[in-house]
């Protein structure tokens, strides 16, 4: 590369973060303060009923969920709440590993269901033809039964077909 183009690619770098941060880079002290404000009143508008009446383990474990879901960590979550009443947290390795959580416990046996892809335990010999098939509705799985889902039909909890095979358990926390 020449020296003279390095330099336009640099300076039409530089030139675009400059112009992409411009904004927040121009924000007077009450404008930030301001801001910084609404940005806590939504925050607390979310979670202002839920974390002051936590501590300890639950406050704990909260904040190690949060942590998977920080930008840097790549945790995927995935709002199913229209499809399935549940949210998804799935790893950012291809999705062999998720969590599902209901957004209404109460309401439902399967509270947290765990998808672990089969064929790490299927190439160490588990026999997936000895498990119940996971069931095509939502309810009709017993709590701390592990299903197997082929991958080929529709999945009741996406709503669609996986196409890759996944050992469910549910639990019913409640």
């Amino acid at each position: 590369m020449k020296p003279i183009k390095t330099i336009s690619i640099l300076a039409a770098t530089a030139a675009a973060l400059l112009l992409a941060g411009g904004v927040a880079w121009a924000e007077t002290d009450a404008q930030k303060i301001q801001r910084l404000e609404r940005e806590l009143a939504d925050l607390r508008a979310h979670v202002g009923p839920v974390i002051p009446t936590m501590s300890g383990t639950p406050l704990a474990e909260l904040k190690a969920v949060a942590g998977i879901l920080a930008p840097e960590t790549r945790g995927l979550a995935i709002d199913l709440s229209g499809k399935s009443g549940e949210y998804c947290l799935r790893d950012p390795q291809g999705g062999r590993f998720m969590v599902h959580f209901s957004e209404r416990p109460t309401e439902t046996p399967e509270d947290v269901l765990y998808f672990v892809a089969a064929d790490s335990l299927t190439g160490a010999g588990l026999d997936v033809s000895k498990m119940p098939p996971l069931p095509t509705e939502l309810g009709k799985m017993t709590p701390r039964q592990w299903y197997y889902y082929s991958g080929d039909y529709v999945e009741p909890h996406h709503r669609g077909k996986l196409g890759r095979e996944y050992l469910v358990l549910a639990l019913d926390i409640r």
